[in-house]
């Protein structure tokens, strides 16, 4: 459902106004933290029990069953379904509704729509339309952005942090979902605008972050500073500051993009990039993983790293 909102549902929201584009990124935003609290309030992931001369970890028993789990998501699905009837079918969502290049009313301009999305106290950036250059740059970068988000990260999380740790690896699974939502409100009380060069450094640092943590993994059951707090200190934070950049970018991207690109299909195009990019970062991944089994996992209860 989340892949079909990214390339269907972001060029759809080209028929509101540009601040609800936010609303939308936020939305998606919640489906990595619901999930990630549901399982937390479940007790599933959490740390092992080692019994003494055992080699097998037990696990405490959940709270909620699979059963109820899915129910949740089932109804969080159906009130997904209703926001959408009530956004096209009331006269709720009207005042935001804009005309798009086809219809006979004058579509607002693109410093409207920017003194819209933005607060009054923090300054707009503000250009007349975008090149087709500049926007073929902002559809390699989230390209790019999701190759690593979407494809290279989730692969290898518990390669970079179980050699820290069976407690760092569930405190990462709780701590992670939270940077997508916080990428959101960075872009909504602070700025959701940028330049593009902008763009591009911030881009360099989360690749810089990603770095680490594919090294890490790479170099697992035994990384730098394995099973220390300081190094799953820092490993968690590049996860979560790679994670934290990535969304912001994505988020970044699409506003300008909505205000800048003259073209309706504009939204259309940065979601299957997205998605191409997914798709690119995934199977390359599955084959490292899986089948070439390139990366070493840690398990439970074993010893690992021993001079």
């Amino acid at each position: 459902l989340d892949t079909t909102s990214t390339v269907t549902y972001a060029d759809y929201m080209k028929r509101y106004d540009s601040k609800l584009l936010n609303a939308l990124y936020l939305g998606e935003s919640l489906t990595s933290l619901l999930p990630s609290i549901l399982a937390t309030v479940q007790g599933v992931g959490g740390e092992p029990i080692c019994r003494e001369n055992a080699t097998y970890p037990e696990y405490s028993s959940p709270r909620f069953s699979v059963q109820v789990y899915f129910w949740i998501f089932v109804g969080i699905i159906l009130l997904s379904f209703f926001a959408f009837l009530i956004l096209e079918f009331s006269n709720v969502s009207k005042s935001h509704r804009i005309a798009l290049l086809h219809d006979t009313t004058p579509q607002p301009t693109t410093y409207e729509l920017s003194m819209r999305l933005e607060p009054k106290s923090v300054p707009v950036i503000v250009s007349s339309s975008m090149t087709k250059k500049g926007y073929h740059t902002l559809l390699f970068i989230g390209f790019s952005s999701s190759i690593i988000l979407f494809g290279i990260l989730p692969s290898i999380g518990t390669y970079a942090v179980l050699p820290y740790s069976q407690r760092a690896y569930y405190i990462s699974s709780i701590i992670l979902p939270i940077s997508n939502p916080l990428s959101v409100l960075i872009g909504l009380f602070m700025r959701s605008i940028l330049k593009f060069v902008s763009i591009f450094i911030l881009f360099v640092f989360a690749v810089l972050a990603s770095s680490y943590v594919i090294v890490v993994a790479f170099l697992s059951p035994c990384p730098p500073l394995h099973d220390t707090t300081g190094g799953a200190i820092l490993v968690i934070g590049c996860y979560f500051l790679a994670y934290l950049i990535f969304y912001y970018v994505r988020l970044v991207i699409g506003n300008r993009i909505r205000q800048e690109y003259q073209r309706n299909s504009g939204l259309f195009w940065l979601g299957a990039a997205s998605q191409m990019g997914s798709l690119v970062g995934a199977i390359p991944m599955y084959i490292l993983v899986n089948i070439s089994n390139l990366f070493k996992s840690r398990y439970p209860c074993q010893s690992y790293c021993i001079n």
